[in-house]
């Protein structure tokens, strides 16, 4: 009865606001109904996609947009709003002075194979922005998070430091003035956060960062931009008083004394003072890139430094980067990009210690005519922590194909391949991935449209796992202002070597949809 009057109101609200628009305005849009019916068996807690299908009538969606007049718009769109996986956003905007965002979703995790236990997340957004002149804008935005049910402890079946319930909340928002004048311009801003723990009061904490940046081009060579950050905060324990306070101060210079060439050096300056510790944590970046561009492309070098210092433990780092773009005509584009970092433990008191990292990627995109693009791209990645005899290798290839057909519909595939090996002093582990989707596009017939398509991955070597996902779904529109939608869903997940952990659903859901 409740959802039943729930619809009547919002199909009446609906409306009313159709019949009081001014003649000047317009409104457009959608209202659908339907049902979700859900069979599945298993483990319930395996198949993420699945936490928030909630069975029964929903109100699927309403969707309006309109004019109130040539410089007043809206847009309000909400989803499931019966269902506990609602969501929803509303846009309000004046042209050139005004803009009114609001949000709201809420999402379900799961923990155990029963979906017993269980934790609701809910997150609220609201952000304003004001533009007074052309120089001037104002912005202001709050969000407020909570999460609460069950968690599992662990391990399982002891008593958790964590305790076996969430129920707590995250609010942060900031205000922000931004002006410009050519070139040269700045902003100030204020952020806050507060997050309270109702199960566990030690952990509530609140704080608050203002921050002032200014750019602008060099007196005397403007060719020559330059960016000045700084910034000053404090987060606090609420039972215990002050924690610790932030600050941090940045400045980027880009130089381009011609088009082909762009030069930046990047300073960031930032400290960490621990109130209860009494130490601080000093850390200092000096960053240089320099790019090079051409008709057919650009290359690009950088080198940075960065050192960690906290009174008990120095740490430095050096990243080594380059890259290039070759782009002879809009056909071909070939991108390659490596990175080198090593970490040097001064003192040799970090967990860790000494860690070396690198990372090359190759990416190649082809298009033979002017509806087709295929694209191939390869990613190696290795990690070594020699002091404590631990290493990280892996590598990506994939490849992608879209094809779009005018009048006819579209295809898309994409496939990739991955292997991961870590080797520490008792064992190594190792896995190898393959990951396959496809989907197809059918827009033919007059007034029905039809999509289908998978995803599958398997997850081999030390691990055992298989992954899939299956959906077919079309959309008939008949009477002029009214569609019927239906799709199928199908998931299945299997963990050969934990053998309890499989599961299988079978998802169907139905909408009819009336065009405002």
């Amino acid at each position: 009865m409740r959802t039943q009057t729930m619809v009547i109101s919002i199909a009446t609200m609906v409306s009313m606001l159709a019949a009081s628009t001014p003649r000047a305005a317009t409104v457009s849009g959608t209202v659908k109904v339907g049902g979700l019916f859900v069979d599945e068996v298993g483990d319930l807690s395996t198949v993420q996609e699945t936490y928030n299908l909630y069975e029964g009538f929903t109100l699927s969606r309403i969707q309006l947009m309109g004019t109130l007049d040539p410089k007043n718009s809206f847009t309000l769109d909400v989803r499931d709003l019966n269902r506990d996986s609602r969501a929803g956003d509303l846009t309000y905007r004046v042209a050139d002075r005004f803009k009114l965002r609001a949000g709201y979703d809420q999402s379900r995790q799961v923990f155990d194979p029963g979906r017993g236990v269980t934790s609701m997340r809910k997150d609220g957004q609201l952000g304003l922005q004001y533009t007074p002149s052309r120089s001037l804008a104002l912005t202001g935005d709050l969000n407020y998070l909570t999460r609460e049910g069950k968690r599992l402890s662990y391990p399982t079946g002891t008593v958790s430091v964590l305790g076996d319930s969430y129920d707590n909340s995250f609010t942060s928002g900031q205000l922000a003035a931004d002006f410009h004048q050519g070139r040269r311009g700045g902003g100030v801003s204020f952020r806050m956060s507060d997050y309270s723990d109702a199960l566990n009061s030690a952990a509530d904490r609140q704080g608050w960062v203002a921050a002032a940046r200014l750019y602008a081009p060099m007196p005397f060579y403007d060719k020559w931009n330059n960016l000045f950050r700084g910034s000053y905060g404090i987060r606090e324990l609420k039972d215990g008083g002050l924690d610790y306070t932030l600050s941090s101060f940045q400045y980027t210079a880009i130089v381009q004394p011609q088009t082909a060439y762009e030069f930046r050096y990047g300073f960031l300056a930032s400290r960490v003072d621990d109130a209860s510790t009494e130490f601080m944590t000093d850390r200092f970046v000096n960053d240089v890139d320099a790019t090079w561009f051409h008709k057919y492309g650009r290359v690009n070098v950088g080198y940075s430094y960065e050192m960690n210092d906290d009174d008990r433990r120095l740490t430095t780092y050096q990243t080594w980067r380059a890259g290039a773009t070759l782009r002879p005509d809009r056909r071909l584009t070939f991108r390659l990009d490596w990175a080198d970092r090593a970490k040097k433990d001064q003192e040799e008191l970090t967990l860790l210690k000494d860690i070396d990292a690198s990372r090359v990627r190759m990416e190649l995109e082809v298009r033979p005519v002017e509806r087709l693009t295929i694209s191939g791209d390869f990613t190696k990645r290795e990690r070594e922590m020699t002091d404590i005899q631990v290493s990280m290798t892996g590598d990506r290839t994939g490849a992608v194909v879209r094809y779009d057909l005018t009048g006819w519909g579209a295809f898309s595939a994409d496939y990739s391949h991955a292997t991961d090996s870590y080797v520490d002093l008792l064992a190594g582990f190792d896995t190898e991935s393959d990951i396959v989707t496809a989907r197809i596009d059918v827009a033919r017939i007059k007034n029905l449209s039809l999509a289908g398509g998978f995803t599958y991955m398997d997850i081999g070597k030390d691990l055992n796992i298989e992954k899939s996902m299956v959906f077919v779904e079309g959309a008939l529109r008949f009477a002029q202002r009214y569609r019927l939608e239906a799709k199928y869903n199908c998931y299945n997940y299997d963990d050969y070597i934990l053998l309890d952990r499989y599961y299988t659903a079978n998802v169907v859901r139905i909408d009819l949809g009336y065009d405002l």
